[in-house]
């Protein structure tokens, strides 16, 4: 396994910050370090063209290319298939 070299930093958090991290990192199977490096690398990264309106169009058009959802029906169809189970 590649392992990409890291650099150690602190970052001061409230404590129920830290608290929310930890929570979220369990439920994602991942270290809060793991978690905060993931969250910093999504939400802080440019986009690819630097440019978030080309991002907003291309993802405009990458859901225009999805079909149709009806929330109602898939609603009723997960709610039967919960009965079915005897949930």
């Amino acid at each position: 396994m590649h392992r990409v070299p890291t650099r150690s930093h602190t970052v001061e958090l409230q404590p129920d910050s830290f608290a929310l991290v930890e929570c979220e990192a369990e439920r994602r199977g991942l270290s809060p370090g793991a978690l905060v490096d993931d969250l910093v690398r999504n939400d802080l990264s440019p986009t690819p063209s630097g440019d978030l309106d080309d991002l907003l169009r291309r993802a405009a058009e990458f859901r225009a290319m999805l079909p149709p959802i009806d929330a109602v029906a898939l609603a009723r169809e997960s709610r039967a298939e919960l009965e079915a189970r005897g949930a």
